[in-house]
């Protein structure tokens, strides 16, 4: 019905806290491209995006090492990154004339976009994934947050139509490019893909690549491409890590499907090539980037700022440089309230982009460590921006920490009672109230609420389920979830539109929640497990011997006597039904009965003689209406 509290962690992982390249291709790179796959409206860009997702679309037997600020190195299966247009490009769709800060999507989308999955046959049983991968993706540029501030910038050229003076120029006009003052664009990783013919000599190829090098001080990767041979083909996604509002416009200009999935052909050569040109340079080239960055950040921003000397010269430089004027945007460390960011030169925005990149190289104690020392320097600047901001990735790089295994083969360790208080009291509640008054009322930005929610409340539920420890978080997990849909149904209300699609996704997610909210001691889950198997049904002892008298009327107990109280399956039954009904306002019968089979763990749905089967009743109108 919907997917696991795991899978959904490594979701937020492969489609948020990601690296992000930009990418710019020259025009005879993009007809390389075109001629290979054998279509003329798609990009390079295009083609490459759906390999950054190593997850699903990288190598076999792929291993990328990470090595964090405590020296410790870690291996990974995957380490995927998203391919985005270049910086300037995300800025002018965005329309930054607009003072007020623009949404992460557009609800009315979202629900229009929910709406065609669950009409589709392929889609319809992982509704939930799907609405949590389009609220987590962005690639909206703000200042207070830098994951989508691009890591590397990725020249994609022709080998026999880029001379070295071309990419020179390319780099330089980078370089010129009038970048917001808030983005740190000497710290962009700048690298090459070179493509050319398959036939090309390979003393060729080491000639330009050490021009490059010697010259323009650039890295560069090969990929070969073979133009106009009839080869096997693979079919790739089209919308990977799209954005809502990337798939709208995909949806208004697409005019035909070429199968029962949207997808692009690629040669199978072209395939294995960028597969493995994407693993060089993510493993050679953006990674150690991020490892040498992090370092010097470290010794150079953040060590000073532990200090006790570092400490007084804040406090001093906070007291005595205090005035009634606004402060300028460009004095480094200074907040301006004008402008809403801190200058690309402010430490403030240093130790932001540290925590971020620790964030996606997966070191999440260090990344929680930064984002609590920041948010204190934000507050007192009175940036309330980049303490919501720093707030909600407190909680989000916490909640990863608690759940990442210590090494590949050994899980991570359950913390204490005193922990979980202190994660729950301290931390948890009082920083989502503080940052959903600041997204909700401050910055009227209610997606910003909506996503926090929302991710903060699948990290919990999955620390409760590799746990086992339901009681310390449901409560919450259903306050945010319900929280959410609140913004969401309020959005569309105002504008006369009614959430029914999200809101039943959301109530579906919920009703899995509280089925897996059961308060038994892992060695008893035998019990769980048969009750979801036959349901809540009598258990009738062994039979009586011979000369016995049996009293047929006696009643028997259930299969769940000995967790009565301990489980959540009446909750769980009344969100399903709650799902049912806004299914039926949407006339999705095969939405309902999908849902229909997990009510029969509480209610016996293919009997007729209980009180339940009254007509007057929401379970009887959902069957009438289905059957």
């Amino acid at each position: 019905m919907t997917a696991e509290f795991s899978t959904v962690r490594q979701l937020l992982l492969q489609h948020a806290y990601l690296p992000l390249v930009s990418v710019q291709l020259s025009r005879a790179a993009d007809v390389q491209f075109q001629h290979s796959c054998g279509n003329n409206q798609l990009t390079a860009l295009s083609v490459l995006k759906p390999y950054g997702n190593n997850v699903t679309h990288g190598m076999s037997g792929q291993q990328f090492r990470v090595t964090g600020t405590l020296l410790i190195t870690r291996g990974y299966a995957s380490f995927p990154v998203r391919f985005e247009p270049p910086l300037l490009e995300l800025l002018m769709i965005q329309n930054l004339a607009d003072d007020k800060l623009a949404p992460l999507f557009s609800i009315s989308s979202l629900e229009h976009l929910m709406r065609r999955y669950s009409e589709q046959p392929g889609h319809s049983k992982d509704l939930y994934a799907h609405f949590f991968r389009k609220i987590v993706t962005s690639n909206r540029v703000v200042p207070f947050d830098t994951l989508n501030h691009p890591v590397a910038q990725l020249f994609v050229v022709d080998l026999a139509a880029d001379d070295v003076a071309a990419v020179r120029r390319m780099i330089v006009d980078f370089r010129n490019s009038a970048f917001p003052k808030y983005v740190q664009n000497l710290d962009i990783f700048v690298h090459a893909f070179v493509i050319c013919d398959a036939h090309v000599n390979e003393s060729d190829l080491q000639t330009y690549q050490a021009q490059l090098r010697n010259e323009l001080a650039l890295t560069s990767t090969i990929v070969r491409i073979a133009v106009g041979q009839d080869e096997s083909r693979v079919l790739m996604p089209e919308l990977e890590n799209a954005t809502v509002e990337q798939e709208m416009q995909h949806l208004s200009l697409q005019t035909a499907h070429t199968g029962p999935e949207n997808g692009l052909s690629v040669p199978k050569l072209l395939d294995l090539t960028l597969r493995t040109a994407v693993f060089e340079f993510i493993l050679r080239s953006l990674v150690p980037h991020m490892e040498r960055r992090l370092r010097t950040w470290d010794d150079a921003v953040l060590a000073p700022k532990k200090s006790l000397t570092g400490r007084f010269f804040s406090v001093s430089r906070k007291l005595f440089n205090s005035s009634d004027s606004a402060p300028q945007a460009t004095t480094s460390g200074a907040y301006s309230h004008n402008a809403g960011f801190y200058h690309r030169s402010a430490p403030e925005q240093t130790l932001r982009k540290l925590a971020d990149w620790a964030l996606m190289l997966k070191d999440f104690k260090y990344a929680y460590s930064t984002y609590d020392l920041i948010k204190k320097d934000y507050a007192n600047d009175k940036a309330w921006a980049y303490v919501a901001a720093a707030q909600e990735m407190c909680i989000v790089s916490l909640l990863l920490a608690q759940t990442q295994p210590l090494l590949a083969d050994t899980p991570p360790q359950k913390p204490d009672k005193n922990t979980l208080r202190k994660i729950r009291h301290d931390i948890i509640e009082p920083y989502v109230d503080n940052l959903a008054y600041t997204y909700r009322l401050r910055l009227n930005a209610k997606t910003y609420a909506v996503r926090s929610h929302v991710v903060i409340a699948e990290l919990l539920s999955n620390m409760s389920a590799l746990f086992n420890i339901p009681w310390w978080w449901s409560d919450l997990v259903e306050t945010y979830f319900m929280s959410a849909e609140h913004e969401l149904a309020t959005h569309l209300a105002a504008a006369g539109k009614a959430l029914q699609a999200t809101r039943a996704v959301l109530y579906e997610r919920l009703a899995f929640v509280k089925k897996n909210s059961f308060f038994v001691p892992a060695d008893r889950k035998d019990i769980i497990d048969d009750i979801y198997n036959r349901g809540i049904v009598p258990e009738k002892g062994a039979p009586a011997e011979e000369g016995y008298y049996v009293n047929e009327a006696k009643l028997h107990p259930c299969n769940d006597n000995a967790v009565k109280g301990l489980t959540r399956v009446r909750k769980s039954s009344f969100w399903c039904l709650m799902a049912m009904r806004e299914w039926m306002l949407l006339e999705n019968k095969a939405q309902i009965r999908l849902l229909l089979g997990s009510l029969g763990t509480m209610y016996q749905t293919t009997s007729g003689n209980d009180w339940l089967a009254r007509e007057d009743l929401a379970l009887a109108q959902i069957k009438s209406y289905v059957e």
